[in-house]
């Protein structure tokens, strides 16, 4: 098990993690000080440790929570598409397979779009 020194909010911790990890710690670490470091400029002062800590997990959290939704959503999606493709008899319906394939593009651009949100909502914070 290897220990990693990180720095959150210019304070140093010593962290264990699973030996290998230890770059993967590193760039949580930065992404939670960036996150801090923003959230302390956007409120224009220190609300103090513990605080500022706690509106970035909360945000992280919600960001989790949404991505979770979204990957419900895009899951029951591609299920209903994959019944759609087994399914031998619709399949032989004239154009029905370029209806699917229709389908699946704007799944995909609608994935595209909502990876494009998200990514905008992470350089935001």
């Amino acid at each position: 098990m290897a220990t990693v020194q990180i720095r959150i909010n210019s304070r140093d911790y010593d962290v264990a993690c699973d030996d290998g990890q230890e770059d993967h710690l590193r760039r949580l670490a930065d992404e939670v000080d960036g996150r801090i470091k923003a959230l302390i400029k956007a409120m224009g002062t220190n609300p103090g440790e513990s605080y500022a800590l706690m509106l970035t997990a909360l945000t992280m959290a919600d960001e989790v929570l949404e991505n979770k939704k979204e990957t419900a959503k895009i899951g029951i999606e591609v299920k209903r598409l994959g019944a759609m493709v087994n399914d031998d008899k619709k399949l032989e319906q004239e154009g029905r397979m370029l209806e699917i394939e229709n389908a699946m593009a704007v799944t995909l651009e609608e994935i595209a779009l909502r990876i494009e949100k998200i990514a905008q909502q992470i350089e935001v914070s």
